[in-house]
Parts: C-alpha cells; sequence; structure tokens
C-alpha cells in the first residue's frame, strides 16, 4: 500500500511540475524600498521602455489598476512620481541569442526559451531619487505558432503587480 501511495505521489508531482512550466503564474522581486516620503506622493506618471507594442496598452493598464489600489492617480502632465517600465528578455539558449521572441519566421522551427521582465522604477519627479523598484518575470517556452494569450495574461499581470506593490505603502499610511 505504501508503494502505491508513493508512486500515486510521484505521479501527481511530476503531473503538477509540468503544468507549473506552462502557467500564466508571474514572479516578483523587490529590489529598492522605502527612502521616499509615501505620505506626500498622490499622483504618478508612467513612461515604458523597450516593451513590445502588443503589451505596452494592457500591461500599462494593469499597473495602473494596481497601483490605483494604493491611493494614487495617474497624471502625466504634473506628478509626484516618475514610474518607468521597462521590457527585456534574456534567451535561455545561446543559440537563440539573435532570435527576437516576437518576430517569427514562419520557416523558423524552434521552440524558444527565455525570461521576459519587466523592472519597474519609480522615482520621486523633485529629486529624481529613486524610492521603490522591483521585476515581474516569467520563464517563456513558445512553441512556433503560439501566439500572446492576452486574456490569461492580464490577470497574471495584475497578479504579479498587486504581489510586488505589497510592499509599497499605501497613501496616507501611518509612518510610524
Amino acid at each position: 500500500m505504501k508503494t502505491i501511495r508513493f508512486a500515486l505521489a510521484i505521479v501527481c508531482s511530476a503531473l503538477l511540475a509540468s503544468c507549473a512550466q506552462y502557467s500564466t503564474q508571474i514572479g516578483s522581486n523587490l529590489t529598492v524600498c522605502c527612502p521616499g516620503n509615501y505620505g506626500e506622493y498622490q499622483e504618478y506618471s508612467v513612461r515604458t521602455v523597450d516593451m513590445p507594442v502588443f503589451l505596452q496598452e494592457y500591461v500599462t493598464a494593469e499597473f495602473d489598476a494596481a497601483f490605483a489600489e494604493k491611493g494614487l492617480t495617474r497624471n502625466d502632465r504634473m506628478n509626484d512620481l516618475q514610474i518607468l517600465l521597462r521590457y527585456n528578455h534574456i534567451n535561455l539558449s545561446s543559440a537563440q541569442e539573435s532570435i527576437d521572441p516576437f518576430v517569427r519566421v514562419e520557416a523558423m522551427n524552434v521552440e524558444l526559451n527565455y525570461v521576459a521582465a519587466i523592472d519597474i522604477e519609480i522615482r520621486e519627479t523633485a529629486t529624481d531619487d529613486i524610492v521603490w523598484a522591483g521585476t515581474i518575470s516569467r520563464i517563456h517556452q513558445v512553441v512556433p505558432g503560439e501566439y500572446m494569450h492576452e486574456d490569461r495574461a492580464r490577470p497574471a499581470f495584475r497578479q504579479a503587480f498587486r504581489a510586488l506593490l505589497s510592499s509599497y505603502p499605501p497613501l496616507n499610511a501611518d509612518p510610524s
């Protein structure tokens, strides 16, 4: 009986591991936290750098929604904070270094493996000091013919931004 349970546990673990590989879960990593005057910040602007065109609109919208939960308002003209969302990717295979995962040639019949990351940097407008920073990232394994599934990705982005921003103090936070 113990052998059957052990074998079943191994099979379940393998199944879960293989499913996790293709999940929409996005990881997050906080890199700078909390040297700012968070109670004074009310408005922010957002700018993207190196963001693939198809990601710009909805990634920015999901970030805005998550950041608004902290009590701040977006104002790209007059603001207390300037937020930069910078996209980058790292190919996991040296043979794929020159391949852009967003430009797929029909003749290309190779699975791409890369890490896609969005670095978030928040600077105080008045001083240009970084007051908060972090990264969200996900390992991608893309087979030929596969495309971005926006409907599944949007909630994953929102969840990742919320998780990362959980350390960002809300507006009117008690400094003590």
